[in-house]
């Protein structure tokens, strides 16, 4: 260990220490760097009080304990935050100055005038959490350290890691594997997790079919209209709220507001299938699901529902060994390994009896919420988590994917689990909210892809920019899975996405934006929102109109901007179009995308002796149409039209 190096070449910093008692100093706590290549781990170390006051008040302030202040010593041209804008999700946020990045900023990335980048990395290490925020002077980064517990007088943990260079993309990777390597920490990255081979294929969840009154009738239901219109659907989740919820009883509501109302007032009485709207059971629910060749998954809330476990119902009586009471009475499973495991095993075990094949776990981001004051974020997040990846292990061989969980210190903890969700709700028939869904998925994934396969989240396939919501999720490399009401399933829809058999094309990473989109808002920017991705060694860009005023953006279109594409010369082939452009490797092109009904998908196939496969005109994601290629004639994976460039000309073989 050094003195840190790398970072005080890049700020200016002082470090204050803050105590229970709202005395503030500074200099107290000592920054230490490890380096590894081109990246700084900053350290903390020291403890809250020197002079020896071990009272509470001379701890360090749960909330705000150790603030580096931090002044940028070159100029920017503008930076991107990922922060969380709430208790579950991440959001970008787009400035010039420092001071005003958000709080709970989780990735902070910063394109200086040279047009080099810096990238700060906030952790949750052992005990303590960082997150950056904005300063109080002009220009002034503050990186807040915290463990959200009184009595703890010593820090010794990581806080972030930075590093400078000029691929923002690979700095952000480094950053993550040496915080990862500096923590000796067993969490992999997204290259050491298994995607499930059941996320291959197409899903349905029942939440924005029938919300909390799903039930038995309307599951078979759905599943006899996809049987009849031949949608080739495999799994199905069976989603909130399933289980018996007695406080669901005899209440009412008019609109989606009363209904979260009631959801939020409501206790889990048993994790047994409601007897009213599934008589036979949770078990013969699934036998009979089972019988149409799908399987299933159970959706499950980390607190049993949104208000606890019902002290008075079987649930309690089958966990109380492994649940903690808070201090507003909501009862909820125990932090603490053992009892986390447990918990969780005794639930996984029903669900896999009764014919589960995975698991969705919502409600991940409660930490503070439940178990503030009872130990350090990092050990509660840590142990925590460690009970249920290792129950999910046990019963379903980690095929689980997280959900509202995008605090970072569940993502610095869970080990193995492939899938995480990066957006809030899906709201249909809404622009605007496509604008910012769209937007919140493309920036969390950048760091949230480090770890996991992103999903995107389910969708209507009747809504008005089902296009629009189909094209995203194809190019996102997640898992895709609708929620189309009974009867309104269309599924032409469908087909650009699919195969036959319901295998989805998939791209083969993790969808994030071009590097030109980083530091720019297309919200309001005159800039289109361009999403990357490589699908079979060819390039893929989807082109958006996001603007929050409907007005007409702008874009610059190059195979060069998609992470991972390389080609001397290529061929650009758009999808709706089907328009077809060659390019040398530098070369780009320009276009105008009108309004927010206007979009675009780019391959981008390498040319070789003025030859290009194209695959599939039929379905998004071309090259995955296509098994191989051999003396230029091409060998789909399924028979159906497809392209090919040859000689300078576009051909299509219907």
């Amino acid at each position: 260990m050094n003195r840190v190096n790398i970072l005080s070449r890049l700020f200016d910093f002082k470090v204050v220490t803050n105590t229970c008692d709202g005395r503030s100093a500074e200099n107290k706590i000592d920054l230490y760097e490890g380096k590894y290549g081109n990246v700084s781990a900053v350290f903390v170390s020291g403890m809250a009080e020197r002079a020896g006051d071990l009272s509470e008040n001379g701890s360090f302030d749960p909330d705000n304990g150790i603030v580096i202040k931090l002044h940028a010593k070159a100029a920017q041209e503008g930076y991107v935050s990922v922060y969380k804008y709430g208790e579950f999700w991440n959001e970008p946020y787009f400035g010039n100055n420092l001071s005003d990045v958000p709080d709970e900023t989780q990735l902070l990335i910063i394109k200086k005038s040279d047009n080099k980048y810096i990238v700060l990395l906030p952790v949750c290490g052992e005990h303590f959490k960082c997150v950056f925020v904005g300063g109080d002077q002009d220009g002034e980064l503050s990186a807040r350290v915290f463990c959200w517990k009184k009595n703890v007088y010593v820090c010794d943990d990581l806080a972030f890691v930075c590093a400078e260079g000029e691929n923002p993309y690979v700095l952000v990777k480094s950053c993550v594997d040496t915080a990862l390597k500096a923590m000796q920490s067993p969490v992999n990255t997204i290259e050491n997790r298994n995607y499930p081979d059941i996320f291959e294929y197409l899903g349905w969840c029942t939440w924005d079919s029938m919300q909390i009154r799903v039930s038995e009738d309307g599951i078979i239901e759905k599943c006899d209209e996809l049987k009849e219109k031949s949608v080739p659907v495999k799994w199905a989740i069976i989603d909130d709220m399933w289980a018996h919820v007695k406080d669901f009883y005899d209440r009412e509501y008019d609109d989606d507001t009363g209904m979260f109302d009631i959801m939020h007032r409501s206790a889990l009485y048993d994790f047994e299938a409601d007897p009213r709207r599934f008589p036979d059971g949770l078990k013969e629910c699934i036998s009979k699901i089972k019988e149409y060749g799908l399987k299933v998954g159970m959706w499950y809330p980390t607190t049993g529902y949104w208000r606890g476990i019902d002290k008075y119902g079987p649930a309690y009586d089958k966990l109380k060994d492994y649940l903690i009471e808070t201090s507003n009475g909501y009862v909820v499973p125990d932090w603490k390994r053992n009892n986390s495991y447990m918990y969780y095993y005794t639930v996984f075990e029903f669900f896999k009896k009764c014919g589960a094949d995975f698991i969705k776990i919502d409600n991940q981001s409660m930490t503070r919420r439940y178990y503030y004051g009872l130990e350090t974020v990092g050990r509660v997040a840590r142990e925590y988590h460690g009970g249920l990846e290792a129950a999910a292990g046990e019963f379903f061989d980690g095929c689980m994917i997280n959900c509202m969980g995008t605090s970072s210190e569940d993502m610095w903890n869970r080990t193995t689990s492939p899938i995480t969700r990066v957006s809030g709700d899906f709201l249909p028939e809404n622009k605007e909210w496509f604008s910012n869904h769209v937007m919140q998925c493309a920036y969390t994934s950048i760091l949230q892809g480090q770890f996991y396969y992103c999903d995107w989240d389910m969708w209507w396939t009747d809504d008005g920019q089902n296009e629009k919501n189909s094209l995203i999720r194809a190019i996102s490399g997640g898992p895709i899975y609708v929620s189309d009401k009974i009867g309104r399933t269309r599924s032409d829809v469908l087909k650009p996405l699919i195969l036959n058999d319901g295998r989805i094309l998939r791209c083969d990473n993790v969808c994030m934006p071009t590097e030109d989109c980083l530091v720019v808002n297309a919200l309001d920017s005159g800039k289109a929102l361009k999403l990357q991705n490589m699908a079979n060694g060819c390039g893929i860009m989807s082109v958006l109109n996001v603007d929050e005023k409907n007005r007409a953006v702008d874009a610059e279109i190059s195979g060069k901007m998609v992470c991972g594409f390389e080609a001397d010369e290529y061929l650009a082939y758009e999808y709706f179009s089907r328009e077809v452009k060659v390019l040398k490797e530098r070369e780009s092109f320009k276009i105008r995308l009108d309004d927010n009904d206007e979009y675009r998908l780019y391959i981008f196939i390498p040319l070789k002796d003025g030859y290009a496969p194209i695959g599939r005109v039929d379905k998004f994601i071309t090259p995955k149409s296509i098994e191989y290629v051999c003396d230029k004639k091409i060998k789909l994976v399924e028979d159906g039209p497809y392209a090919y460039y040859d000689n300078g000309k576009l051909n299509i073989v219907e």
